[in-house]
């Protein structure tokens, strides 16, 4: 046993005659020095290994590589399980090195009830493309258009210089502001509308707004009599009816762009071969030709297309694609009847012919 002067502690050593020495005891009854190597290493692990940790952190949300994991179409939201607006607001937030926010160079204007949803997820296969899943009616409501450019354009989600930023409002394509509004912000933009058979979509226009009252408890007026008039007529005042004269509204959007700046998607051939339609799309666009036949597989209990890549598997909503309501056949051919003039006109403006049944 031997005993240390100040600033040692006791210690058994096995050769009597060793001096004793500074720290705790080793085993094989040794000291070891307070201010070994072994000791400072010891203290300075957490300090490493946080250092490490928050070295990962930074060096994934600034390194490019780290975008095209939270910017992989719609990865976020498949990976997180968080829901689709947090995950929107989310993205919005986050900038990657090399990003910055811009005003869209693309606008699905519509139309609504006729796939917009589904075409701007298809879209957001393509990693050329940066979706803004919020609908913004920034070019039809007078309130939002006085907030001005820079408040529209902070809004947009970060993209690349190699991305196209797409914005998707509906009612873009029956208002009167919204063609030239968006003219005077870029008259080179690309525009793409999607229209369905007009009577088709009037019922699918109803079912959603009979959805919605019914869910808040109130009551709905049955199909025929909201688009017939007491006497018979067709209810043309009926905003559903008048959103599917295409060509009342097709028209104000061909005195302000020219017609081959407008491309125009098969909404119910978009339903029966989603890849023929979006490739159309991307080559519109003039991106490269990502998206792929195989991008696309018919999900046999929802009875409609679902979207996958590498990374994910996606399909819409259950509200989309919804049963509709059972309708007297006489009153769906009433409708077509009426819809007739109008479908030749547009079919003569934009220069194709969709085959819409006329009775």
């Amino acid at each position: 046993m031997s005993f240390g002067n100040e600033g040692y502690q006791t210690t058994w050593s096995e050769d009597p005659g060793r001096k004793p020495s500074r720290g705790p005891p080793l085993m094989g009854g040794r000291c070891e020095s307070s201010s070994s190597p072994l000791s400072s290493l010891r203290r300075m692990a957490p300090i490493i290994v946080f250092s490490s940790l928050l070295f990962c952190l930074v060096l994934y949300y600034t390194f490019p590589i780290g975008a095209a994991a939270i910017y992989a179409p719609s990865a976020v939201s498949e990976t997180t399980g968080l829901d689709s607006v947090t995950t929107e607001a989310y993205r919005k937030r986050l900038r990657i090195r090399g990003t910055q926010r811009r005003l869209p160079q693309a606008l699905i204007i519509g139309v609504r009830k006729c796939g917009t949803r589904a075409l701007i997820e298809m879209l957001n296969l393509h990693p050329h493309i940066q979706k803004n899943g919020i609908e913004m009616h920034f070019f039809d409501d007078d309130e939002r258009y006085a907030n001005g450019l820079e408040w529209y354009r902070k809004r947009m989600p970060y993209s690349f210089d190699n991305q196209v930023t797409i914005e998707k409002t509906p009612s873009y394509f029956i208002s009167r502001e919204a063609p030239a509004r968006i003219r005077a912000m870029n008259e080179t933009i690309k525009l793409l509308l999607i229209v369905r058979e007009p009577a088709m979509r009037v019922l699918s226009d109803y079912t959603q707004i009979m959805e919605a009252k019914m869910r808040k408890g109130r009551q709905v007026a049955p199909f025929h009599k909201k688009v017939l008039t007491p006497d018979g007529e067709i209810n043309d005042g009926f905003k559903a009816i008048q959103i599917s004269q295409y060509a009342v509204h097709v028209l104000r959007w061909l005195r302000e762009f020219p017609r081959e700046q407008i491309h125009i998607i098969d909404g119910d051939n978009l339903v029966a071969d989603p890849f023929t339609e979006i490739d159309k799309v991307q080559r519109f666009l003039r991106l490269p030709l990502h998206i792929k036949p195989d991008n696309f597989y018919f999900n046999e209990t929802k009875g409609f297309y679902c979207m996958r890549n590498e990374t994910f598997q996606k399909c819409l909503a259950d509200a989309k694609g919804r049963p509709h309501p059972y309708v007297d056949p006489a009153v769906m051919s009433r409708l077509r009847k009426f819809f007739a003039p109008f479908n030749e006109q547009f079919y003569e403006m934009v220069g194709r012919n969709f085959g819409w049944p006329s009775s």
